[in-house]
């Protein structure tokens, strides 16, 4: 799970400002460069145009500022309970020109919508797995931008994470971008390596388990709450997709 510890959207700092914490962080920092700067990374110096990217691992020294102007940047800084690059290629301490190619502003504005109104943590968690599973995934192969709806296909991702509750039908999300069921599946996998399904499926097991911290919900409620309109579904979906049922899993969690 990813926990947010800290985070801003389009800070500015004078022309003289230098970041310098030569020990690191105990988290992981991802920084988005909204002018020109300049970043020092083992030892050698880069300066870098605005829509660079780049996300320092845990204790990298961290040395970067303005350069001949204001300096601005979206930034976090979150904590991962579990490797970060399990389920993606992650490049840290590598600096990544993204350009308009990934609204990465977009991300930012939805999950400090979520972080700062502490309403629910894990959607912002997956929000930050869904852009950097994007980023990397781009950077990699380089085609995702060529494949046809695929400005759309991003719009319904990050709808699909951010609101995990919504009636996300195959139909209902085919009619969004006005193709066919098939077509949208192949199109989703080819985007983004997963079905749109499994992403709904995904993102309402996290609100699950978010909702499941809370003893006042039962387990029906906390179907309901996550977009399910059974609760003995929801049940057997948590135990497939989470390995126990909800009632062991709040048990665990209580531990």
């Amino acid at each position: 799970m990813i926990e947010i510890q800290r985070m801003g959207c389009s800070c500015r700092h004078d022309p003289g400002f230098v970041f310098d914490v030569p020990q690191g962080y105990d988290g992981y920092l991802i920084l988005f460069v909204k002018s020109r700067a300049f970043f020092e990374i083992g030892g050698q110096t880069t300066n870098v145009e605005p829509g660079t990217f780049i996300i320092y691992d845990r204790g990298t020294p961290l040395h970067y500022g303005a350069l001949g102007g204001d300096y601005i940047n979206d930034w976090m800084l979150f904590r991962c309970s579990e490797p970060l690059s399990a389920d993606i290629a992650v490049r840290f301490n590598e600096l990544i020109f993204i350009g308009e190619q990934i609204n990465i502003p977009q991300y930012f504005q939805l999950i400090a919508d979520g972080y700062f109104r502490g309403t629910n943590p894990l959607t912002a968690g997956f929000l930050v797995r869904a852009m950097l599973s994007e980023i990397f995934r781009e950077a990699a192969e380089g085609t995702g931008a060529e494949l046809p709806h695929y400005r759309e296909l991003l719009d319904l991702r990050r709808q699909i994470y951010a609101q995990p509750s919504t009636s996300w039908t195959m139909q209902n999300m085919a009619k969004m971008l006005n193709i066919s069921m098939p077509y949208l599946h192949a199109l989703y996998k080819k985007a983004f390596g997963t079905t749109c399904t499994a992403d709904v499926i995904r993102s309402r097991m996290e609100q699950a388990q978010q909702y499941l911290n809370n003893p006042g919900m039962t387990v029906e409620e906390v179907a309901f709450a996550c977009g399910y309109s059974s609760g003995v579904h929801f049940s057997r979906q948590f135990k497939k997709e989470i390995g126990v049922s909800p009632q062991q899993w709040r048990k665990q969690a209580k531990s």
